[in-house]
């Protein structure tokens, strides 16, 4: 009784102040199936996808309210003509009609991982203090002046915390290769740096020693050596409205595209000194171009901003953030601007 009045109140919260615009095929009822993502699942239901956090209403009575797995029934329901969004059961993926259906581990990931995995351990922005201060390769155990696998490597400055019996402790090698600027200001926002390697600590101490276990260029010296997984994030975040007014600019299309399209990852000039998350959703409009007046010879008029897309950030930095395209109705181009939707 206690979860069922929480419940109809935090509908209540939620929708006195907001009113969903649901898709007018939204299915009453939908299993989630194995390849979904949680913005797939959002565009099936609403028209603003963005708005999934005032659909959903997690089920306090079942495993993992707060995440969605393949197999699990979604009911849309009305509370005074307010849809919201319910779990019946969460995660179980029937194998075979003579298997026992089993519950699936992994829960469906907010966006395809597939489009963002070169960006979650490929490519870094890092900032000037912290390139300038991080670890770096100091020289080889051997003659040789690149790095490859299986050998150990010198690093100065890295100064590993004293080790568990049994703890390992892992790192990424970055090389930087470039900056990143504001197209029209210049102002700096970053440096590029493309993963090198992988290493795990052989033996502490300054210079403290290194194994390069996995290589994607020969290592050189003075690459940065950084924690796995650095700066932390996760992938748990779910569709959403920036928490604060943003305004800026694609700066950026990775891999040498010339226009970004669904799919394709851009780099945008805001990051979290301008309170931008994971997971917060920007629009995407393309500078009005101009067109010729016919009632006024040599008079052109600017034509306004049109908007073309959404992205969704996935990653953030000091002061950019990589974001996924998530709908796009003609090509994305760098300098387009990006905003609230």
């Amino acid at each position: 009784m206690r979860y069922k009045l929480l419940f109809i109140c935090l509908i209540l919260f939620v929708t006195a102040s907001h009113s969903l615009t649901l898709r007018s095929n939204a299915p009453a009822r939908y299993v989630v199936q194995p390849g979904d993502t949680l913005w797939d699942i959002a565009n099936r239901y609403l028209a603003y996808p963005w708005e999934w956090k005032a659909l959903w209403h997690a089920n306090p009575q079942i495993k993992n309210p707060d995440r969605l797995y393949p197999g699990a029934v979604l009911e849309l329901r009305y509370h005074q003509r307010n849809p919201y969004l319910r779990v019946l059961s969460n995660g179980t993926v029937k194998l075979s009609p003579y298997m026992r259906p089993m519950p699936l581990e992994e829960a469906i990931p907010p966006i395809p991982l597939s489009d963002i995995k070169p960006f979650l351990d490929a490519s870094l922005v890092l900032d000037r203090d912290t390139l300038t201060n991080a670890p770096f390769v100091l020289a080889f155990t051997t003659e040789h002046m690149l790095g490859s696998q299986g050998d150990n490597v010198y690093v100065k400055n890295l100064c590993p915390p004293c080790p568990l019996p049994g703890a390992t402790f892992s790192y990424a090698l970055y090389r930087p290769c470039g900056e990143y600027r504001n197209p029209v200001t210049k102002c700096f926002l970053g440096y590029k740096a493309n993963l090198v390697a992988y290493a795990e600590l052989v033996r502490g101490g300054d210079p403290a020693t290194i194994l390069l276990t996995d290589i994607i260029q020969a290592v050189e010296l003075k690459d940065r050596v950084m924690p796995r997984n650095y700066p932390e994030f996760d992938l748990t975040f779910e569709p959403k409205t920036p928490s604060c007014q943003v305004r800026g600019m694609i700066i950026d299309l990775p891999g040498d595209y010339s226009q970004g399209a669904v799919g394709l990852v851009v780099v945008i000039d805001k990051g979290k000194d301008a309170g931008l998350q994971a997971g917060d959703v920007l629009g995407v409009y393309s500078e009005g171009g101009g067109a010729p007046n016919p009632r006024c010879t040599g008079e052109c008029v600017k034509l306004p901003p049109e908007r073309i897309g959404e992205v969704m950030v996935f990653r953030t930095f000091t002061r950019t953030s990589f974001a996924l395209v998530v709908r796009s109705i003609r090509a994305i181009n760098i300098m387009d601007t990006v905003t609230n939707p």
